[in-house]
Order: structure tokens, then C-alpha cells, then sequence
């Protein structure tokens, strides 16, 4: 009997092992009008461009991973292209996402590829191209960059006339893609995810580029809608529109590598730049940090609106850039640019905060000024931004970190007043979640901050795991308080009144909950004021807490 379970159990684990196979994809896989299906008791390896063709549907199951060979010669390098008319449906979930990633990354393994997020560049990207409306130098049909122009495949867009910005090219939800970037041209990488001219009723939601050569995402006209996205650690821009781009965005995150790194976000409206139609994106709720105020990368700016686009940028967080908060594109007339947009009405930057981008003393510190501006002063974009309630002001995130050390949480403390003030009114568009802050994530949110669990900036290890917030604040323990500085550099004055009659313990935790200040006099009722003495400790937010063993008050402070 024990012979024969020992058997059985061997037959199991060689029908696992054959039943997760590899599966070698080459462009010759695909062909017309046919429903392919990916499931993941499967790794799928795909070499060389491999374009899934016109009338054709790829269904990749939650949980399956694909990877893509690191072909060195430039000109065709590993990526998938979705065709106009083909469809890709990757509807990954929380718990199993759909991961594209390289051919030596074991996405079980955060360990298994040396310094993660600087390892790029090592396959192509997703590129979906659909029937959207575009424009570049007045052509309806463009090819994406880099493939050959006598390559049909690798066009986007439809003849004028026959345009469908409702076009559907399908479903990504859940889809992390990893480490991407890789030539098609000399000195012409794939973005992460590439969309030419890609239609609204494309469904594309929580999806994360990590690690990415290009850009993170790259928009090439259409209307696709995207809501839930992360970009981290690209080498170019974190997000780029272009050549008449219209859709919708919401929850956008990207941090930005301390060594290398360009735009946070790179607006175009089309080529030539006073060119028609122009792109018209609207985005709310994005959280972006820079390279960092010191860093070496060549980090200039957060926004550079440009090349004759309009659109609205609303109710978001903008920091830590080596260069400045924002440049809007003023050209010497007659050209209808940026700048002459964002004076008609057509270009709108509302209700955002910026900080560590440039000096930040002052709103008028953020803006960098084109250098063949008609107005020299940008007075335009200064009234601009002070009548549409931008500040500079500190969100007081709970950690920004860059490396694999649990230190990132960008998750804005409720004691940053700026946060949830002076909102711009959010679309009554269906698209649209109607959120009361700035920003891609709520104050003091550890239940729903929604890069958790699937994402490569959480396997890998850069999120913290577990974090004190100041969510229990009780009044009728403390009222009257006051902290000043904050930020501070060492000493800090707090002033309160205890309410309650039983006694409290006041205490600093750090970020991520380890206790690092007792005060270990018990304070009863009555009016309070003294100096706590922050000078020992570590730049980061840290929060002062009184208790009295059930109920708690908290508030935040910055140490700089």
C-alpha cells in the first residue's frame, strides 16, 4: 500500500511538471481570424516581434506568466504587438495577475534578478494599436515607432472618415509588465505599454510598467481610457500623450529612479505643433515622485505640456523632481501652442500640489519658463496656477524610497490639510470615482491602497508591509492641539489640552510603527506645552500619540 501511494504521488508530480511546459512563441504562431487561449499551467516564451493579426482574439488566464527571450540584435527585438481589429483579453485579478516580463525573471523570486529596478531594457514591451482618430504631420495612419514603415502591421489609425476613437481592443486588468524597454531602432526603445491610437471601450485598469527603458506608458491619439496605473522606475518619461490623444485617466502613480530619469510627464498635442485635431486628456487623481531634489538623474521637470496640447491636470500630487514643478510651452507667435491654449480656456492645471520641485518657497518658484517665450515672465501660467488653487505644500507621505527596502508608502498623511482642501470638481463622467483628495491614493489609507498584493513594487519588496496611520484620532481625549515647526530640523513645540480625567501616554512612532520617543510621565487632565527633541532621529514623517490603553489621538509630523 505505502509502494503504492509513493507511486501515485510520483505520477502527480510529473503530470505537474508536464502540465507547466513551456510553451515557444514566434511570430509564425499567430494567424487570421483566430481565438487563442493562454492559460496558466503554462509560461509562454515569446522570440522576436510576434504580432497577434486582424480579427484575431489572444485570452490570457489570470495567474499566467509570459515571458520574452533577450535578443541582442536591435531591429527585432522580443514584444508583442496587438494588430488594428485583433484584440488581447489579459483579465488578470488581485490575487493571480497576468505578468509579461523577461525570460530570466522568476516573478516568484524578488531575489533571483540582482537590483530589480534598474534591470531594463531586457525585452521589447505591449504594443496595441487600434482604429482611433490620430494625427502626425497631417497622416490619419501612422506607424508606431521604430517598425518599418513598409510593415502594415505595425500601423494605428484609420483613413479620415473611417475613424473609431470607441474602438475596443480588448482588456487589460491586473497586468504588471517588468523590465522592458529593448531597441527596435538604435536609440529607439519600446515603451512598456504602447497604445496607437487605441479606442474608449478598451478596458484597461490596474496595470503596472516596472522598470522600463522608454516610457512607462506612451499614448498615440485615440481615447483610451485608464485608471489605476503605476509606473515605476522608468528611464524616460513616466507617462507621455501625443498626435491627438483624448481619453480619460484617474489614480495614475509613478516614482522615478534617483539615477537616471527624464519627464514625470511628457503632454504633446500633435506634430506640427500648432497642427489639428490635438490632444485633449484629462486626468485627475495622479500621485508622481521624482528622481529626488538632489538626485543625478537628468530629472528637469514634473509637467512639460507642449506641442499645442490642451487638457486638464487636477486634483494631483506633483514632488521631489531635481528640476522644476512645471513648464507650459510658449513658442514665439504666430503658433498656437500650449501657452496660447492654456490662455483660451483649453488647457487647465487646477488644484494640484507641488513640492521639493525646484525651491518651492513660493508657487512661482515650480514654473520653468521656455526659452523663446513670448512672455518672459509666464505672468499667464502664474495667475493661472494661483486662481486655479495649486499650492505648494507638503502631502506628508508616509515613505519614499526607491530601493528594495520597504520604505515606499505614498500614501498622503490626513494631517496635510492641503490634501483634502480646495478640490476641483471631479467629472460627472461614468469613467470618473467622485474621491474628496488629491492625489492616486487617500489619507492615511492601509485597507485599500490598491498597489498591494499583485503589483512587482510589492513582490519585490519596496512597499511596506505594516504601517501606523493617525486614523484614530479621538476628541474627547485631546483637543487645542498645536505642533510647531512642521516640518522641523530638531525641536519641536506642541501645545494641547487633555480632555480626559484618566492619564495618557504620549509616544513617537516612525512610519513604520516602531516606537522611538516615550514619554513615560503620565499627563492628566489640564492645559500642556513643551519641546519634544527630534533631532537624533532620521528625516521622514513621524507621528506624536497619545493613548490612554483603548482610545488614542495622533497627529503627523515631518522631520526634514
Amino acid at each position: 500500500m505505502k509502494h503504492k501511494n509513493s507511486l501515485s504521488l510520483l505520477s502527480f508530480m510529473l503530470l505537474c511538471s508536464l502540465s507547466m511546459a513551456q510553451v515557444n512563441i514566434t511570430d509564425s504562431y499567430f494567424a487570421p481570424d483566430q481565438t487563442y487561449k493562454w492559460t496558466k499551467n503554462n509560461v509562454y516564451l515569446l522570440d522576436g516581434l510576434c504580432y497577434v493579426d486582424s480579427n484575431s482574439v489572444l485570452e490570457i488566464e489570470a495567474g499566467t506568466v509570459v515571458k520574452f527571450t533577450s535578443r541582442a540584435d536591435v531591429g527585432n527585438p522580443s514584444a508583442l504587438v496587438i494588430q488594428r481589429g485583433a484584440k488581447i483579453i489579459a483579465n488578470g485579478t488581485k490575487t493571480e495577475p497576468i505578468i509579461f516580463t523577461t525570460e530570466g525573471d522568476d516573478p516568484a523570486d524578488p531575489t533571483d534578478v540582482t537590483n530589480p529596478h534598474a534591470k531594463n531594457s531586457l525585452w521589447g514591451g505591449i504594443v496595441i494599436l487600434g482604429k482611433g482618430k490620430t494625427v502626425k504631420n497631417g497622416n490619419s495612419v501612422v506607424t508606431v515607432e521604430g517598425i518599418a514603415t513598409t510593415e502594415p502591421r505595425g500601423r494605428y489609425g484609420m483613413p479620415i472618415g473611417q475613424e473609431d476613437n470607441s474602438d475596443s481592443s480588448g482588456v487589460l486588468r491586473y497586468v504588471s509588465i517588468r523590465h522592458g524597454g529593448r531597441q527596435l531602432t538604435s536609440g529607439n526603445e519600446l515603451n512598456g505599454l504602447t497604445l496607437g491610437a487605441v479606442g474608449s471601450r478598451t478596458k484597461l485598469e490596474y496595470i503596472e510598467v516596472y522598470a522600463n527603458s522608454d516610457d512607462g506608458i506612451e499614448f498615440f491619439g485615440g481615447a483610451p481610457n485608464l485608471k489605476y496605473a503605476a509606473v515605476a522606475f522608468a528611464e524616460d518619461d513616466s507617462y507621455d500623450w501625443d498626435e491627438a490623444y483624448v481619453g480619460k485617466g484617474q489614480f495614475w502613480f509613478s516614482i522615478q529612479r534617483s539615477d537616471i530619469a527624464d519627464l514625470g510627464y511628457e503632454l504633446d498635442g500633435t506634430t506640427p505643433d500648432d497642427g489639428t485635431p490635438y490632444s485633449n486628456g484629462t486626468v485627475f487623481n495622479a500621485t508622481h515622485i521624482g528622481a529626488g531634489n538632489g538626485a543625478s538623474a537628468a530629472n528637469p521637470l514634473a509637467i512639460l505640456l507642449r506641442a499645442g496640447t490642451a487638457g486638464t491636470i487636477a486634483n494631483s500630487i506633483f514632488t521631489d523632481t531635481r528640476g522644476k514643478g512645471i513648464e507650459i510651452q510658449d513658442k514665439a507667435s504666430p503658433v498656437n501652442d500650449a501657452y496660447e491654449k492654456l490662455k483660451n480656456g483649453e488647457l487647465k492645471v487646477m488644484s494640484n500640489l507641488f513640492w521639493k520641485t525646484g525651491t518651492t518657497t513660493a508657487l512661482d518658484d515650480i514654473i520653468r519658463i521656455t526659452s523663446t517665450a513670448d512672455e518672459k515672465d509666464a505672468a499667464t501660467l502664474k495667475s493661472h496656477l494661483a486662481t486655479n488653487k495649486n499650492m505648494v505644500s507638503d502631502p506628508m507621505f508616509y515613505g519614499v524610497g526607491r530601493a528594495t527596502d520597504n520604505q515606499l508608502y505614498p500614501v498622503p498623511s490626513s494631517s496635510a490639510m492641503e490634501v483634502t482642501s480646495n478640490l476641483a470638481t471631479i467629472p460627472t463622467d461614468p469613467f470618473f470615482t467622485a474621491v474628496d483628495y488629491k492625489g492616486a491614493f487617500a489619507p492615511d489609507d492601509t485597507t485599500n491602497f490598491w498597489l498591494k498584493g499583485w503589483t512587482a513594487l510589492w513582490k519585490n519588496g519596496h512597499l511596506k508591509k505594516s504601517v501606523v496611520l493617525g486614523l484614530d484620532n479621538a476628541s474627547e481625549l485631546v483637543s487645542s492641539f498645536n505642533i510647531f515647526p512642521n516640518p522641523s530640523n530638531g525641536l519641536v513645540n506642541v501645545a494641547y489640552t487633555i480632555n480626559s480625567d484618566k492619564n495618557l501616554k504620549l509616544s513617537i512612532y516612525n512610519s513604520i510603527g516602531e516606537e522611538v520617543i516615550v514619554n513615560s510621565n503620565a499627563l492628566s487632565a489640564g492645559n500642556y506645552s513643551q519641546t519634544l527633541d527630534f533631532s537624533t532621529l532620521n528625516s521622514g514623517t513621524y507621528f506624536i500619540r497619545f493613548s490612554d490603553g483603548k482610545k488614542s489621538f495622533t497627529k503627523a509630523v515631518v522631520k526634514e
